[in-house]
C-alpha cells in the first residue's frame, strides 16, 4: 500500500497544490458564492435652479436589490451609493423621474436586479420674496404702578424668501415672548424671530433689536395692580 501511495508522489503533491491554487484564484476572482441583498439608496437632488424650491417629494430613499459575489455585495452599504436626480432647467409644477437599473453605479460583477419605486415625482415652485412686519411678544406684567408701551423694533420689517404659496400666507413674524415681569425701567435687547415654516428663510439676519418702554404711571390714573384705569 505504501509503495502505491509513494509512486509519483512529487507529481501528486504538485497536482494537489495546483488544485488548491486554482480554487483560491477562482474564489478570489468571483468573491465566492452569489448573494442578493436589498438596500435603501438615498436620492440626491442636483442642479436645482436658484429661483426654484421643491415643495413636495420625492421619497428620500428607494429600495434597490443587488446581486453578485458575496464578498463584494456584503460591502455595498459602506460604499455611499446614491441616485442622482438632475433638476437642471426645472420649472413650476410636477416633475417625474424614471429610475433605471443602469442609473446606479455599482462595482464590477455586481448587478442591479430591481428598483422600487422605479418612478418618483416631485413638485417645484418658484421662489418669491416679500417684506413683513415683526411683532414682539411679551409675557408678565411690570411692577405695580408701571406700564409698558408699544415696543420699538430695529428693523421693524424683515424680508422673507420661500415658495410663493407658502410666504403668501405669512403676514408677519413673531418673536419668542420677552419677560417684563416686575420691570421698572426700559427693557432692551436683541432677539431672533420665529420662522413658521422650514421652507421659509429670512433674508439677512433673523434678529431684531428691541426696546420696551416701561413708564411709571401717575398715582391718579393707576389702580393697585399697575394697570391704568
Amino acid at each position: 500500500m505504501v509503495p502505491i501511495l509513494g509512486k509519483n508522489l512529487p507529481l501528486k503533491i504538485l497536482s494537489v497544490f495546483l488544485s488548491v491554487l486554482l480554487w483560491a484564484v477562482i474564489s478570489r476572482g468571483t468573491g465566492g458564492e452569489t448573494m442578493e441583498i436589498s438596500l435603501g439608496i438615498p436620492l440626491e437632488l442636483h442642479n436645482l435652479p436658484k429661483d426654484m424650491e421643491v415643495i413636495r417629494g420625492p421619497v428620500e430613499r428607494v429600495d434597490v436589490r443587488f446581486s453578485g459575489p458575496r464578498r463584494i455585495v456584503s460591502k455595498l452599504s459602506q460604499m455611499g451609493l446614491a441616485i442622482t436626480l438632475d433638476l437642471s432647467g426645472a420649472a413650476d409644477g410636477k416633475k417625474s423621474f424614471d429610475i433605471f437599473t443602469s442609473d446606479i453605479q455599482v462595482p464590477e460583477r455586481v448587478s442591479v436586479t430591481r428598483v422600487t419605486p422605479s418612478n418618483v415625482d416631485l413638485v417645484l415652485e418658484k421662489v418669491q420674496q416679500k417684506q413683513v412686519p415683526v411683532t414682539l411678544r411679551t409675557e408678565g406684567s411690570p411692577s405695580t404702578g408701571y406700564t409698558i408701551e408699544v415696543p420699538r423694533l430695529d428693523p421693524a420689517f424683515l424680508e422673507i424668501r420661500g415658495p410663493g404659496s407658502v410666504i403668501n400666507g405669512i403676514e408677519n413674524l413673531f418673536t419668542p415672548p420677552v419677560p417684563v415681569q416686575g420691570a421698572t425701567v426700559n427693557i432692551v435687547g436683541k432677539i431672533a424671530v420665529l420662522v413658521p415654516e422650514s421652507r421659509v428663510h429670512v433674508v439677512g439676519s433673523p434678529k431684531v433689536k428691541y426696546e420696551i418702554p416701561v413708564l411709571k404711571m401717575d398715582a391718579s390714573t393707576a389702580d393697585g395692580s399697575g394697570n391704568t384705569k
